[in-house]
C-alpha cells in the first residue's frame, strides 16, 4: 500500500488526470456503444492481472493452489461495476441498461474519485498492480464522466431515486456478505460497510463506534449522490412548479 499522496500516489495521480480532462473534453463525440466496447475490453484486461497476480502473490498461503484471496472478490462498489459493464455491453433491455446505468453514475464517479484519493489497494512492491488500481478506476471515473456529458443519456429525479435504492440495497448485502466470509483472520470489508478502508481518516473512522461510523458512511453517500444528481433533481422541481402553475 502506498503512503497517501507520497511521491508514487501522486506520480499516479498525475496520470490519471489526464485522461480524465480528455473525456471531459471529448465526450459527446464518443458513442456509447463505442465506450461500452472499450469499457469491457480494459475491465476484462483489469480483473484478469488483478486476479492472476493476487492468485500468484497469495499461492504460498493456500500450499500451492490457485485460489483468489475473499477480500479480492469483485464485491466493493467499483470492482462490481466490471459485472455491470458486461450486462450493459451484452443486454438489449434498454430500461434495465438505463437502471444499471442511474446507478453507476454516482458510484463510478464518487466511488472512483475516492479510490484515487484512497489508494488502499495498490502495491508499491509491484508496478503491474498499481497500474491496475489506477488504470481502473480512472476508466470507471470517464465513463460516469461519458454519462453526464453525453447527448445519448437522459437522467431524471426518477434515476436519483432509483440509485439511491440501488445503492442502499448494495450497502445491506455487503454487511450480510462480510458477516457471511468472514473467517477467523481471514475478514474482508466488501464497500467498507464493517469499518474504515484506512485508519486515522478525518470524518470516515471509528473513533466513535461503529453506528457513528456508518450514519456517516450513509449521510455522505446520500449527500454525494445527491450532488452528482443535482441538475436532474432541480429540474424535476422547476418542471412541478412549472405544471402547477399552468393548472
Amino acid at each position: 500500500m502506498h503512503d497517501l499522496f507520497g511521491t508514487v500516489h501522486l506520480i499516479a495521480l498525475g496520470l490519471s488526470i489526464p485522461f480524465i480532462v480528455l473525456t471531459i473534453i471529448f465526450a459527446k463525440k464518443m458513442t456509447l456503444k463505442g465506450v461500452l466496447r472499450v469499457l469491457l475490453i480494459g475491465g476484462i484486461i483489469s480483473e484478469t492481472i488483478k486476479v492472476f497476480f493476487y492468485i500468484i502473490h497469495n499461492i504460498d498461503k493456500f500450499d500451492g493452489w490457485g485460489y483468489l484471496p475473499k477480500g479480492d472478490l469483485p464485491f466493493h462498489l467499483c470492482s462490481i461495476q466490471i459485472i455491470l459493464i458486461i450486462v450493459l455491453y451484452l443486454s438489449k433491455n434498454d430500461k434495465l441498461k438505463k437502471l444499471l446505468m442511474s446507478f453507476m453514475l454516482p458510484t463510478c464517479l464518487i466511488g472512483g474519485i475516492a479510490a484515487l484519493l484512497i489508494a488502499t489497494y495498490s502495491s508499491r512492491n509491484f508496478p503491474i498492480i498499481t497500474f491496475q488500481y489506477f488504470g481502473f478506476h480512472t476508466m470507471i471515473i470517464c465513463f460516469a464522466i461519458y454519462l453526464i456529458r453525453t447527448d445519448e443519456v437522459k437522467f431524471n429525479a426518477k434515476d436519483y431515486v432509483n440509485s439511491l435504492i440501488m445503492l442502499f440495497a448494495c450497502f445491506f448485502i455487503a454487511i450480510y456478505l462480510n458477516s457471511w466470509i468472514r473467517d477467523g483472520e481471514n475478514s474482508v470489508n466488501f464497500m467498507y460497510v464493517s469499518g474504515p478502508p484506512q485508519d486515522n481518516l478525518p470524518y470516515l473512522n471509528l473513533n466513535h463506534g461503529w453506528l457513528a461510523y456508518i450514519l456517516r458512511y450513509f449521510a455522505l453517500a446520500i449527500v454525494c449522490d445527491t450532488l452528482v444528481y443535482i441538475k436532474p433533481i432541480i429540474d424535476f422541481f422547476k418542471e412541478k412548479k412549472n405544471n402547477k402553475k399552468e393548472a
